[in-house]
């Protein structure tokens, strides 16, 4: 198994409690970043995912700004990137153009502080299981191999698709990071439960969906979880629409949440709710409630 290269100089950050935070800025913030990290802050929350699922359009001196106050008020800092990276693209100039993306990303990951860098690998583009394999993890071999050392210990963290015909179920994931130096997995719980068309959504489905990473990924999936959470809907094609967490729409994450605490992992959640700050919250509420008993 491959393990993350240099990941000694971030993991204790991460691992010394379980982080929360939304994924975008709060619409409170209006833009202004330094509001941003403010109200993060002040509202207890310990992380953060930078959004830049249009691709990432920020200057340097912007970047850096981001991580000057990531720094000062202690969040730490994720970033996603664009939704249209399809590393097995029919078309050979998206293949490459995503590959783009990626190596920009891990260049710009120490001026924000940027310790994962989730993206969604795409879809097959036509070709089968196998081949999409190879393509995808030949694709962020050559990402790493140009880039990894310029991350300051960031890695990439490809992401459970929430389209069932989408490259992206738990043991392609899990294959990925095994064949591939500098990855980890992104767990979107939301995603998961959408590919499994409801069915995981209780103590026993989380618990053996986090015994089976751990089973096959070891320390460097226990040294390094990432979480998405959000209300979802699905169709038999999987997922439709993100909702509110803590309504009516599944998943439940309050079980997920105790499995956490009973088997004492420190995973970063990231809200990616149609109200990702209020999402990150209510998670939060949900640990700090079931710290108390």
């Amino acid at each position: 198994m491959h393990i993350v290269d240099g990941s000694s100089q971030w993991r204790s950050d991460a691992l010394t409690k379980v982080l929360f935070g939304p994924a975008g800025y709060p619409s409170e913030a209006r833009g202004n970043v330094k509001r941003v990290f403010s109200i993060l802050h002040e509202a207890g929350l310990d992380a953060f995912e930078y959004a830049a699922v249009h691709g990432l359009r920020t200057k340097e001196r912007k970047a850096e700004e981001i991580g000057d106050f990531a720094k000062k008020f202690k969040i730490f800092m994720s970033m996603h990137s664009a939704y249209y990276i399809s590393l097995a693209s029919k078309t050979p100039r998206i293949r490459e153009t995503s590959k783009e993306r990626l190596v920009k990303a891990l260049r710009f990951a120490p001026l924000m502080r940027v310790k994962r860098v989730v993206f969604h690998p795409g879809f097959p583009g036509g070709l089968s299981e196998d081949e999409a394999h190879m393509v995808i993890r030949d694709a962020l071999r050559d990402v790493w191999e140009v880039a990894g050392d310029s991350g300051g210990g960031a890695v990439l963290a490809p992401e459970i698709a929430g389209k069932l015909s989408a490259y992206g179920s738990v043991d392609q994931i899990i294959r990925l990071c095994q064949e591939v130096d500098g990855c980890i997995p992104t767990i979107d719980w939301a995603h998961l439960y959408a590919r499994s068309q409801g069915e995981i959504n209780d103590h026993d489905g989380y618990r053996k969906v986090l015994t089976h990473f751990e089973d096959e990924l070891g320390e460097l999936f226990i040294s390094n979880m990432h979480f998405h959470i959000s209300g979802i809907t699905f169709t038999d094609k999987g997922e439709a629409t993100h909702q509110p967490l803590g309504q009516e729409w599944g998943p439940d994450i309050l079980p997920l949440i105790e499995v956490v605490r009973e088997c004492g992992y420190k995973p970063t959640f990231i809200s990616e709710s149609t109200n990702p700050l209020q999402g990150a919250l209510y998670a939060k509420f949900l640990f700090d409630e079931l710290e108390k008993e």
